[in-house]
């Protein structure tokens, strides 16, 4: 007889936890004993933060974290900062802080973080109503060490009279390069006043820059941004839109000349010539990402282009109005190591094309938003050349109805989110066998019945959220189907389903012991009673579409550095699969 096994190493347990294919089984673990619990505190390295009264206790429960949200944050950010500064020594491995749709930065709190705190490596602050020359200097004052900086997409937000004080310079950039020498990645897309004498102190000063983003700056010119390369030879990612200043030959060879490290490049929305198409080509850069928006692009010189690009993972088509869908076979083909194929807002043009059988088993997301012109041959053809695709997006689709979303599903059963906004055509998904992979849909401004909610339901049994945004047809009994068999549903959005009340809530968190956010069909219309019962009840009823908005989200992440949120590979590190937890839901550890 084997013997009892008394001790079971919590490694073994993390490795155990890390394999389950679904959030809620981590968070039914993770109720089973107080040891479980550690183990799951200890494994959270990203921390969303709404409310400052929760931060030090947080703090102190979860030590390893990595980064710290505070998109989101409705309070006095400096206030926080100060609470965060007293309590960093219990996180040492705190790396990252996201500032990013907020209105202005805390300068006093940023000081004082940064007298106390030196281990700060990423700083994220996009889509700011402020930003100026000031607030960079006390960023580059304060961390010393940062080495990735997003300041990207400045929105205009209550501005005074002379709104050129709130605007970024080359000043503010020169500064910032000066102090920030150990620089790996910048992001200052939208920045308008932005000149190519930015782009030559980066170039000067932070030598070991890897990538770089420009786009939408209107006064730099594509010459000075590929030259780049010449000084940082570690510059690998290059994405720039809307430049149509010194778009020369020469200045596409600088790229083609210096350097061989570069694997992501995005030019889209400027003025080439078929002649730097032909360069593209013929340099046979190790692409790993390419991202291109030019509206002469046809299906032959994506043939053409597609014999260099052996390397290449992921490529993005925008605006590409003269290609077909051959153009999607001639990528799956000629590409192997494809994983993500983006065809957007194409009007991806059907026309006779053959198609061999050949499949590439690498594609994980196919990406199909706004091709009114795709219907569903074309569609089940996809599909066949992507048996292991795992995201689909055939969102604004005009032409496509529930026979291609059904022979889709049929061939790739291994579909985790599906996303058909803005299908009219598309009433259901189709009967089948059960979609055990299926965790999120999104079918907002569309046409499901009550008849499509029950065959999500005997389907999808491993949904997680479902948006219904702006249904007419959906009713309380058609969702009360769908909720009793989706067991793990943790979010339903109702906005605007004009057939159920507000007082049907009630009944759709009685049916789902999972359910934790529901977005009502009105922003009005609440009173305590229907707050109270769905709190107690584990469930939020939240009038706002923003999300971790009241709650507190946890993301769980095993296997090395958070290189980003949600299922996306980088050059350098991938990153497994990331649970959304709430903390309410989770005992508290005496």
């Amino acid at each position: 007889m084997p013997t009892e096994c008394k001790y079971f190493p919590e490694e073994c347990w993390e490795q155990i936890f890390s394999r389950l294919p679904h959030q809620s089984d981590l968070e039914s673990v993770s109720l089973v004993c107080k040891q479980f619990l550690a183990l799951t505190n200890r494994i959270c390295l990203h921390l969303s933060v709404i409310h400052h009264d929760t931060l030090s206790k947080l703090i102190h429960r979860f030590p390893n974290l990595i980064s710290i949200d505070l998109s989101d944050f409705h309070s006095d950010l400096d206030l926080i900062l100060f609470e965060l500064a007293n309590c960093v020594s219990y996180i040492p491995n705190l790396r990252q802080l996201d500032f990013s749709r907020q209105i202005k930065l805390p300068i006093e709190g940023l000081k004082e973080l940064g007298r106390k705190f030196k281990g700060l490596r990423v700083f994220k602050c996009r889509k700011l109503a402020i930003i100026n020359d000031s607030y960079l200097n006390t960023i580059a004052e304060s961390f010393a060490f940062l080495e990735e900086l997003d300041i990207s997409y400045p929105r205009p937000f209550d501005r005074p009279p002379n709104p050129s004080e709130l605007d970024l310079t080359d000043s503010g950039i020169e500064f910032l390069s000066v102090n920030l020498t150990n620089m790996r990645k910048i992001n200052i897309s939208g920045n308008y006043r932005i000149t190519d004498r930015s782009l030559v102190a980066l170039s000067m000063n932070c030598l070991n820059l890897q990538a770089i983003q420009v786009e939408d700056c209107a006064l730099l010119t594509l010459k000075e941004v590929l030259s780049m390369q010449r000084a940082c030879a570690a510059l690998s990612w290059i994405s720039v839109s809307n430049i149509h200043n010194g778009l020369s030959s020469s200045g596409f060879k600088c790229l083609t000349t210096s350097s061989r490290a570069l694997q992501t490049l995005g030019i889209s929305n400027s003025i080439i010539s078929d002649e730097l198409l032909f360069l593209l080509a013929k340099a046979s850069l190790p692409l790993y990402k390419l991202s291109l928006s030019w509206y002469f692009l046809t299906d032959e010189s994506i043939n053409d282009l597609s014999q260099y690009l052996q390397s290449l993972v992921t490529i993005y088509l925008s605006n590409c109005v003269k290609l077909s869908i051959s153009t999607f076979f001639t990528l799956a083909t000629n590409c192997p190591s494809l994983e993500d194929v983006c065809m957007k807002n194409i009007r991806l043009r059907v026309k006779d094309c053959f198609h061999n059988g050949a499949k590439n088993p690498r594609i994980r997301t196919v990406n199909l938003q706004r091709n009114s012109y795709l219907d569903d041959d074309s569609l089940t053809k996809i599909a066949l050349m992507c048996p292991n695709m795992e995201s689909l997006y055939v969102c604004l689709c005009r032409s496509v109805i529930e026979a291609g979303i059904a022979s889709a599903l049929e061939v790739c059963n291994h579909i985790r989110n599906l996303e058909f906004v803005g299908c009219p055509l598309i009433k259901h998904i189709g009967n089948g066998a059960e979609l055990p992979n299926l965790e999120v849909i999104n079918a907002a401004d569309s046409t499901l019945s009550d008849e499509g909610l029950a065959i999500i339901g005997s389907r999808c049994s491993r949904l997680l959220k479902l948006n219904l945004h702006n249904y007419e047809g959906v009713t309380i009994e058609g969702i009360q189907a769908m909720v009793k068999n989706c067991t793990s549903l943790r979010e339903i959005n109702l906005k605007r389903c004009v057939q159920v009340s507000v007082n049907s809530l009630n009944s759709i968190v009685s049916f789902s012991s999972s359910l934790r956010r529901v977005f009502p069909p009105k922003s009005d219309g609440f009173h305590d009673s229907l707050r109270g019962f769905s709190w107690h009840n584990g469930c939020l009823v939240s009038s706002s579409c923003k999300m971790s908005f009241e709650l507190i989200t946890l993301r769980f992440y095993q296997g090395g550095l958070l290189k980003g949120k949600g299922k996306e590979r980088y050059v350098g590190g991938e990153v497994t699969d990331i649970y959304d937890v709430d903390i309410d839901k989770f005992p508290t550890l005496n």
